[in-house]
């Protein structure tokens, strides 16, 4: 019996709860990856607070996949909704291929034929995703209807210790988009209700982890 060949795939993130949600879309779609997950809650905290201009963040981003790959990584994922620039930046002349947090839920996105609401809890994650929808569909020459929201309160809950409270927000705005729109989440850490947002409505409801992972997998296995 052949045994299957396992990869090493590193995950940068600059906030501690896209971890576990991360890990999940691994497991679920490819679970025989061994990810390697590297934390710099300097990212979020920096951009946030105003404290580090996108140079520096880009910089730091730059410099963690760079290490990423250097401890065996056959491909990256940087799952921060806010570091895409960044991550395109750094992978510029990197033997492996590094991902971003939205490309895998752009191109699931384009697929569905149907009108879109991007769902966020951070408002830049709505309008960052939103604008990279509208930019690949012009590309593609692919007519595209999208809309956006952010979720107010539910970062804040979820950095702040009450992700019941982050979980019951996100799920209202998910029953609340119109029947015939497929849902997508901006942020990795969303993905956490994942499975119940896609039971509460008929629609799809589309995560960027699970996207992301299913993504890189092909760009790793496929070459």
């Amino acid at each position: 019996m052949a045994v299957q060949r396992r990869y090493r795939v590193g995950a940068v993130h600059a906030l501690m709860n896209a971890i576990p949600t991360t890990q999940m879309a691994f497991d679920r779609n490819w679970s025989s990856a061994d990810v390697a997950h590297l934390l710099d809650g300097s990212l979020y905290l920096d951009r946030s607070r105003g404290t580090a201009d996108e140079a520096e963040l880009a910089h730091r981003v730059d410099r963690l996949v760079k290490y990423s790959a250097s401890t065996g990584a056959e491909g990256i994922i940087v799952t921060g909704s806010f570091f895409g620039e960044a991550a395109r930046q750094a992978r510029q002349g990197m033997e492996v291929p590094v991902a971003t947090s939205f490309e895998g839920i752009i191109e699931r996105a384009l697929e569905l034929d149907r009108p879109l609401h991007v769902l966020a809890t951070a408002p830049d994650s709505a309008t960052l995703l939103t604008a990279e929808i509208r930019q690949e569909a012009e590309r593609r020459s692919r007519a595209v209807t999208v809309a956006s929201e952010a979720v107010g309160g539910a970062m804040d809950a979820l950095v702040g210790g009450d992700p019941e409270r982050h979980d019951e927000l996100v799920l209202d705005a998910v029953r609340a988009v119109e029947t015939g729109t497929a849902v997508l989440f901006a942020q990795f850490s969303m993905e956490r209700i994942l499975p119940r947002s896609a039971a509460a409505r008929p629609d799809p409801v589309v995560g960027p982890a699970s996207e992301g992972v299913a993504r890189l997998r092909r760009l790793i296995t496929q070459g």
